[in-house]
């Protein structure tokens, strides 16, 4: 007996509206898409690419990978919003979190569960020892289920280089730098400025963590340029 087909999802909608958009976007007609899709094994009629876009047609993950080659993005720009804000995306009909943190989640950067499951309590002096000791809880939970999901988020090479100081602190100069560029609305102008110095201050930990990275580097042979050099071996 043939089962029920799963009915679609906010993701597969998603999806479907994120194809159009990208194809539009890159200038390509349903027909182009098609051609392309052929040349990475990958065969489909411009009519099965057009059915797609109106969620007529479920997207597997090996059409979604292969429209993502050919259409050149991520499979993230395909499977999550065209934003990255606060306001709230849907990963399944009973889960959603804001669309910045389903794009640091995508990108390996956090749990897509944790705190946003919970009520943000304050919890400092004086507060209610019951909220406090919740407030607790809540935090030691979002920390397990953070360190669970870096734990298989990247393969092993990854994650030993990322753990290294200077890769944190890039990823803290990134985060300040996007935070300044695209603040939270009503954010307070001295909150910023203060991100502004502390991405300074990152910045300067980061040259002199490179400095330190480069002086260990083993001497260059005779006529071999080091990594990143130019054919005549001269750096860029």
């Amino acid at each position: 007996m043939a089962s029920n087909p799963v009915a679609s999802g906010p993701t597969a909608e998603r999806v479907a509206k994120n194809i159009e958009r990208v194809r539009k976007s890159r200038q390509l007609h349903q027909k182009d898409v098609s051609e392309l899709l052929k040349d990475v094994g990958r065969p489909m009629l411009p009519t099965t690419v057009s059915k797609m876009e109106r969620g007529e047609r479920r997207i597997d993950v090996d059409d979604l990978v292969a429209l993502a080659l050919v259409l050149n993005v991520s499979p993230l720009t395909l499977l999550l919003p065209d934003d990255s804000s606060q306001e709230p995306v849907k990963l399944t009909e009973e889960f959603e979190v804001a669309s910045l943190t389903a794009w640091q989640w995508g990108e390996g950067q956090r749990a897509a569960t944790g705190q946003e499951l919970r009520p943000v309590v304050d919890y400092g002096p004086g507060g209610d020892p019951t909220t406090n000791a919740q407030a607790y809880e809540n935090q030691r939970e979002f920390d397990r289920e953070q360190t669970e999901y870096v734990a298989l988020a990247r393969p092993e090479a990854r994650r030993r280089a990322e753990n290294h100081s200077v890769i944190r602190a890039l990823n803290e100069l990134r985060g300040l730098i996007e935070d300044i560029l695209d603040p939270e609305p009503g954010a307070d102008p001295a909150t910023l400025a203060a991100r502004g110095r502390m991405a300074q201050r990152r910045h300067t930990q980061l040259g002199l963590g490179l400095e330190e990275i480069i002086e260990r580097l083993p001497p260059a042979r005779a006529g071999v340029p080091l990594p990143g050099a130019g054919a005549g071996g001269q750096g860029g």
